[in-house]
């Protein structure tokens, strides 16, 4: 069946987060506490802790001030450096100046442009609070490819990935039948899996270096391998 329509995940496909947040702790290591720990090893915990505590938002109720200074606190204390709430708050202050800062990973706009080309509609999918995310696409630029109706936050949307939920009321509002849907993420879990079980076609960006346990989606190591499979031939 013909491709209709390609979702993109936000965070760490879109732009590489990972770079920012690189910057915020060798900043913190710096001038605020030295952990000698090395940023990858801050970052594969504070991504799991960011999952953790934005389902407490997205779930439970969580203030979205509590749940980004607590995925900061916890991160460091499992690394065996305690911080308080305050030095949390310098973190997200550090977060809130590099976030304006982003800009595409290489090959995002040449790839927004074939698609566009081919008359293949598109659009973004994330999880995260509606004015952090929104900020991020509108320092992007996205609305000049995507148009804001095609902008689904979970926020917004009272679920997230990799819930069927979202990508099926995602799939209700674009009006096409899930094989003619492709999503492009990062995460193997809410992005590849979460998009497989709706029956649409995955991507993976494999910028965290997953091992593949399957041949049923396809994996990237770059933007630009994208253009060639053959699901765009």
């Amino acid at each position: 069946m013909t491709i209709k329509a390609v979702g993109f995940d936000l965070d760490d496909t879109l732009y590489s987060r990972s770079n920012y947040y690189k910057f915020i702790y060798e900043i913190m290591e710096d001038s605020v506490i030295n952990t000698g720990h090395s940023f990858s090893n801050f970052y594969e915990v504070f991504q799991r802790y960011s999952d953790l505590e934005y389902e407490k938002f997205i779930r439970e109720g969580k203030s979205k001030v509590a749940y980004k200074n607590d995925r900061v606190i916890k991160t460091y204390k499992e690394l065996n450096a305690d911080i308080s709430e305050n030095e949390a708050i310098i973190f997200n202050s550090l977060y809130l100046y590099f976030r304006n800062k982003i800009i595409y990973r290489e090959g995002i706009e040449d790839l927004f442009e074939m698609l566009l080309k081919n008359n293949i509609e598109l659009f973004i999918l994330t999880n995260g609070p509606s004015e952090d995310q929104r900020n991020k696409i509108k320092e992007l630029n996205v609305e000049y490819y995507i148009h804001r109706n095609r902008w689904f936050i979970s926020d917004e949307l009272k679920c997230s990935k990799p819930d069927l939920q979202i990508f099926k009321k995602v799939e209700e509002i674009l009006g096409f039948q899930k094989e003619e849907i492709v999503y492009i993420g990062d995460n193997y879990i809410n992005d590849i899996v979460g998009a497989k079980e709706a029956g649409w076609e995955a991507i993976l960006l494999n910028v965290h270096q997953y091992e593949k346990t399957s041949e049923e989606f396809f994996i990237v190591d770059k933007i630009e391998q994208i253009k060639s499979l053959n699901i765009f031939l």
